[in-house]
């Protein structure tokens, strides 16, 4: 056993530690001094950073006003349809490749518990933003 008590070695080595720490911050550099903001600079930096122009928002209203528009039609026009297999097959195609690899390979796929009216929506949205981007929407 140590001649010393337990909590004599733990203060021993905590000054061991501190003078080793000391020892190597001594031939530190002095860190830069940091150039002065104000106030009103990080508040206009930080507008720009996060606040897009408001030509961008009324864009992205315009945008989204024209699609939702578009994806009520082709739901409409879409729930007249007898062509719903074809629509599955198509909706598993984009959101669900693995449904349509275990039907290539002969297994059973799992159970999809997607309503039919939910992938027709999922349709026209994709159709409608393609629209939309390729400059068909007006």
């Amino acid at each position: 056993m140590w001649p010393f008590p337990y909590k004599m070695r733990r203060i021993i080595f905590s000054l061991l530690i501190v003078c080793s720490l000391n020892s190597f911050a001594k031939g530190a550099e002095p860190l830069p001094e940091l150039p002065s903001i104000t106030e009103v600079e990080v508040s206009r930096f930080f507008d720009e950073q996060f606040f897009p122009d408001i030509k961008v928002l009324v864009d992205l209203v315009d945008r989204e006003e024209k699609v939702a528009v578009c994806v009520l039609e082709y739901v409409k026009k879409q729930s007249k349809s007898y062509s719903k297999i074809a629509q599955h097959n198509l909706y598993d195609l984009i959101h669900n490749f693995d449904r349509i690899a275990s039907k290539i390979y002969g297994k059973n796929p799992q159970v999809d518990e997607i309503s039919y009216e939910e992938k027709i929506e999922a349709l026209g949205r994709v159709q409608c933003e393609a629209y939309y981007t390729m400059g068909i929407l007006k």
